[in-house]
């Protein structure tokens, strides 16, 4: 099942990296703010510090885990999607399974964006009706998701 977090802080340079074990699953990271971090790996040096400008989205496969060590201020709308959860919505539907996403850092989605401002109103409504309207925006995105970033098997 697709998850959506809203997650908001302010960093020091000596805060510890975020550090996110392995997981069946890829991350889409949609930023509400400008935000700068660098990936952290466990086997080389840091990458090199980055901005991510407000409305960019990163595409994060969680395979292998992931770290990014932040700087600042970070708000960002985490979408948590299962690899599960894309071959059942594909069999669902008809269409054939998305084995895989295109991973990317920092780009522009406009629809991403845009499902990402109409969802920030729900986090304040009540329950039932929240839980009734994000149903739909969550099908919007899934179908988005794995419309553009979504490779079949044949195409590693």
């Amino acid at each position: 099942m697709l998850s959506i977090t809203h997650l908001w802080c302010s960093y020091d340079n000596d805060d510890p990296p975020v550090i996110l074990p392995p997981d069946n699953a890829f991350l889409v990271v949609l930023y509400l703010c400008d935000a700068e971090h660098r990936d952290i790996w466990p086997d080389r040096p840091p990458g090199a510090l980055k901005l991510y400008p407000k409305g960019s989205i990163c595409l994060i496969d969680l395979q292998q885990g992931a770290g990014i060590a932040i700087q600042g201020g970070f708000e960002v709308l985490v979408f948590h999607i299962p690899y599960e959860h894309l071959a059942e919505l594909a069999d669902e539907a008809g269409e054939p399974r998305v084995e895989d996403l295109t991973v990317c850092r920092g780009i522009e989605d406009r629809t991403v964006r845009d499902i990402g401002a109409a969802l920030m109103p729900l986090f304040d409504m009540a329950d039932d009706v929240r839980d009734r309207l994000l149903v739909h925006v969550a099908l919007a995105f899934n179908a988005h998701i794995a419309q553009r970033y979504g490779r079949p098997r044949y195409q590693h």
